[in-house]
């Protein structure tokens, strides 16, 4: 059986406490046999979630070590084929969209260049496949 990733103290987590999201730790304190989690949020509120509210109230909040880049700051090196995300300006607002790659441009999946405005930018990466742990 592998234990879930809110059984761990000390991960980092987003709490819905009081009809906000909240960053907040798993503490001790928490009693995973009963299905209880217990978290402390950045301002110190003690917040305990119970087997049916820990599905809908907690969310890993692991920092992003893949931040988006601003064109304004720095292109991706030039003409190497990379997967990238890109975040693209239109009259209606900013939107976020796949692009296969840039070769001195940005380029749709189709093979089409974007010709919108890209205003970041950022390396797709696929995350590793699920592996069940178990314990012994």
């Amino acid at each position: 059986m592998s234990k879930p990733w809110y059984y761990t103290i000390g991960y980092p987590v987003k709490v819905l406490h009081d009809g906000a999201w909240k960053n907040a730790i798993i503490c001790d304190g928490y009693r995973h046999e009963d299905g209880i989690i217990s978290t402390m949020t950045e301002n110190g509120e003690k917040v305990w979630f119970g087997e049916p509210q820990k599905e809908y109230c907690l969310k890993p909040n692991l920092p992003d070590d893949n931040l988006w880049i601003p064109v304004s700051e720095r292109m991706p090196d030039e003409f190497t084929n990379i997967d990238v995300w890109v975040s693209i300006e239109n009259p209606f607002g900013t939107y976020t969209r796949k692009a296969t790659s840039y070769l001195g441009k940005f380029w749709w999946e189709n093979g089409k260049e974007i010709k919108l405005p890209v205003v970041a930018w950022k390396k797709r990466i696929n995350p590793e496949p699920y592996k069940e742990v178990s314990e012994e």
